[in-house]
């Protein structure tokens, strides 16, 4: 997989791309919106490959107290007929759980330094 990056990471305006021949992963880009300092982080995702989309994507931090945060991931996005009759079909976290594990364990690993 071919990556590239453009911007100042963890800005707004910082844009991460990938380019693929696994039809799982495709061709898209990921660019940080805005940032909320230790409470959100909102970006913007948009895929080529398999299909072309764009979804918005919101990460929020809580602070439970006792060295604990509850982190929340959210997506959403609109396809047209006939893309959107997929979704039915489509068992997201068996297509996105994986990669959202990996990230999750690694935000933990950054906030427990």
């Amino acid at each position: 997989m071919k990556k590239t990056y453009a911007g100042t990471d963890g800005t707004p305006g910082f844009v991460y791309a990938w380019d693929s021949i696994d039809k799982n992963t495709g061709k898209g880009e990921q660019e940080i919106k805005n940032i909320v300092d230790g409470e959100q982080i909102g970006s913007e995702i948009r895929f080529e490959r398999p299909f072309k989309s764009v979804s918005q994507a919101l990460m929020t931090a809580t602070d439970l107290g006792g060295d604990q945060t509850r982190v929340k991931w959210q997506f959403s996005s609109t396809l047209k007929y006939p893309m959107n009759m997929m979704l039915l079909f489509l068992n997201f976290d068996k297509i996105l759980g994986k990669d959202m594990e990996t990230s999750l364990s690694r935000l933990k690993g950054i906030l427990e330094k």
